[in-house]
Formats: structure tokens, C-alpha cells, sequence
């Protein structure tokens, strides 16, 4: 399917463990990545709206050298076969391998990640929207005034819901899945179309 190109320069901005696989801690091999259901066709959906489908993920397990670089890329490759067979891509990648306490630019919630992706694919973040599961992520998305929309799909995402409610953080949508968070996501978009 073609994509309807609804808005050139808009993208989604998804965070990787805990949104669209399960946080076992570190993945740090390709066995390790476990998809969550409805994850790829949820995908192929963004992907026929013709928004961007961009990866923003912190992967700290590089710099404590529980892996490297091209264990990640082979991740990713995984990731990538999982999601082929339903007409689905992620159209950019953009990883952060630092620790907390190396102080980096791209760490999230730093916008280092962000700012890298709308560079490379000239976009216009009042068109972007970012799903992720933690509070770093919503803090990013706020940092850089995109809709920040929040799934249940981990750990910390009670976490992510108290900080809204103690006003520390905002929170555009809560959705249970990342499914369901494209399902809001799409309805936003359609309504841009004139």
C-alpha cells in the first residue's frame, strides 16, 4: 500500500523496549526481542498514513559493554524481519549507547535523539507525535513540544502516569497498547487532512 503522505515532515518517535518489545532488563542478543502483539501491523498502519516511523532508544548496555554496536544492529535486523511480513518498516534509527552518568546530549530524556532524526529527515516537530513507556520518554516529548503519548505495556509506566499526576511531566494520551496508541495517533492525523 502507498503511503497517503498526509503531512510531509511528520513522524512518530517510538521508543523500543517496554513499547514495542518486552523489557526484560537488557536485550542484549536477538533472541531476546519479544514483540509485543499487534506491534508490526500497528507499524504497517503509521506506515500507510506515510508518516515516518523513527526509533529513539537509550541502550546503556553498549557502554556498560554488555554488548556492542553490531550486536545492537543485529537487534535491529531482528527486529526489522519480525516486522517484513506485514508490509511494516521502521524508517530510522536512532540510538543512544552512553550511561546516565556519562552526561551525553542523547540520552533521553536529553532531546539529542530527536534533534538527530529532525536534521536527517528535515522534519517539522508540530507534525510529530512520540509513543514510548517511561517518563524519560514523555519527558522528551515535552522538551520538544511533541504529543507525547504514554503506553501501559511496562514497569515503569505507573511510574510515567504518578509524575503526570503529581504535574511533573504531561502526558497527551494513555493508551494500553501500542496498537491502541496508534489508533489515537491516526485519528489526530486524519483530521489534519484537508
Amino acid at each position: 500500500m502507498k503511503g497517503l503522505s498526509i503531512r510531509p515532515g511528520s513522524a512518530v518517535f517510538v521508543d523500543r523496549d517496554g513499547t514495542l518489545n518486552q523489557d526484560s532488563g537488557y536485550v542484549t542478543s536477538p533472541d531476546q526481542l519479544v514483540l509485543f502483539p499487534g506491534v508490526p501491523q500497528a507499524i504497517a498502519r503509521l506506515n500507510q498514513l506515510g508518516v515516518l516511523v523513527l526509533m529513539v532508544t537509550n541502550q546503556s548496555a553498549i557502554g556498560r559493554g554488555m554488548m556492542t554496536m553490531e550486536d545492537l544492529t543485529n537487534i535491529h535486523g531482528r527486529l526489522a524481519a519480525l516486522i517484513r511480513p506485514y508490509g511494516a518498516r521502521i524508517d530510522g534509527i536512532f540510538s543512544c549507547p552512553h550511561l546516565p552518568q556519562d552526561d551525553c546530549g542523547c540520552r533521553k530524556p536529553k532531546r539529542g535523539l530527536i534533534d538527530q532524526a529532525v536534521d536527517r529527515f528535515s522534519l517539522d516537530l508540530s507534525k510529530c507525535y512520540l509513543v514510548g513507556d517511561k517518563r524519560s520518554d514523555l519527558e522528551v516529548a515535552q522538551k520538544v513540544a511533541v504529543p507525547g503519548v504514554l503506553v501501559m505495556t511496562s514497569p515503569y509506566s505507573k511510574g510515567a502516569l504518578q509524575a503526570r499526576d503529581e504535574g511533573q511531566v504531561a502526558i497527551e494520551h494513555v493508551a494500553e497498547t501500542f496498537a491502541q496508541a496508534v489508533d489515537w495517533i491516526e485519528q489526530h492525523l486524519m483530521k489534519g487532512v484537508t
